[in-house]
């Protein structure tokens, strides 16, 4: 799977979970590896598709960026 791919996967999966979620539910969301899914949300936040919130408990927290056109 190519990484837009996997990006817009992860996307939508914390759309569906409220704009808002923790690197394990989007694991689990997308049945992905959590170790992938933390990569591609670092790589994301470089890109301002995504923010990170609260660390809790060993578990980051992220929301989706709102943009403005």
């Amino acid at each position: 799977m190519n990484s837009k791919k996997r990006r817009q996967i992860i996307l939508n999966a914390i759309r569906e979970l409220g704009g808002k979620a923790s690197t394990r539910q989007i694991a689990i969301a997308t049945g992905f590896d959590a170790n992938g899914v933390s990569q591609s949300l670092g790589a994301m936040s470089g890109r301002g598709l995504v923010s990170m919130g609260d660390y809790k408990m060993g578990n980051t927290e992220w929301m989706l960026v709102k943009i403005i056109l």
